[in-house]
């Protein structure tokens, strides 16, 4: 089963004009880069995960991932997406339109520095890569993805919905921690996957759970709650969100 997750990319955009034409240009992903904590793992996206896609589909831009704030769109020409050595990277012809104009001054003034994408990833698309020997957490790559959506965001930050949660976690080999006993379901069974592996989630060197820190607990308890309320989809907009 494929999920919709979406990432995002605090990296400075380039803005240009040309008679009449604003343009944008920044990254959407950077390969073989690990995210920060999310949640219990890291994750990073091989080099050519999203080619295929980004030839393929007919990707839109958007601000902040509202639809109603379309910027541009692959079949008319006011977008080009593609991957180079680092990453994918979009180039838009902002619209003359009041989102447009609003958001090609805000990114002269610097107020807005993040991207974010959309995205689906098959189990065949993903593996885990190991651990991460500064935090001991798991690994996710991301080797094949579906990138239907992206452009510029306000507030960038890292959501999972809680289906791709359950797929990772599969993937991963691994059941993220509560904070306390009491916030895990003793009767749930673990998904299978032929991917999953037995590799414990730390290493040798995991630390005792009793040590973790406190917004690490608080995380972990966060996502088990959105497993069992059904999470939400997108909070990309939303600080709160960044863990």
């Amino acid at each position: 089963m494929q999920t919709t997750e979406t990432r995002s990319l605090t990296s400075p955009a380039e803005i240009r004009a040309n008679g009449d034409v604003t343009t944008m240009r920044g990254y959407a992903y950077r390969f073989n880069e690990l995210s920060h904590d999310l949640g219990g793992f890291r994750e990073r996206i091989a080099p050519g995960a999203g080619m295929a896609s980004l030839e393929r589909n007919d990707v839109i831009a958007t601000f902040n991932h509202n639809v109603d704030q379309v910027l541009g769109r692959r079949s008319s020409g006011t977008l080009r997406v593609g991957e180079d050595e680092h990453g994918g990277w979009y180039e838009i012809d902002l619209p003359n339109t009041s989102t447009g104009r609003d958001l090609a001054e805000l990114l002269k003034r610097g107020d807005v520095k993040g991207s974010s994408f959309t995205f689906r990833v098959g189990r065949s698309g993903q593996r885990r890569a190991g651990t991460d020997a500064e935090t001991g957490l798991p690994i996710r790559e991301i080797t094949e993805m579906d990138v239907a959506e992206l452009g510029p965001v306000l507030n960038p930050a890292y959501p999972t919905t809680d289906a791709a949660l359950r797929s990772i976690e599969a993937v991963l080999g691994v059941a993220l921690r509560a904070a306390s006993p009491d916030d895990e379901d003793p009767g749930e069974e673990p998904d299978e996957s032929p991917e999953s592996t037995d590799e414990p989630a730390g290493g040798p060197d995991e630390k005792d759970p009793a040590d973790e820190p406190d917004e690490h607990k608080n995380a972990r308890a966060l996502f088990r709650a959105l497993i069992t309320t059904g999470g939400i989809t997108d909070g990309c907009n939303d600080p709160e969100r960044e863990l």
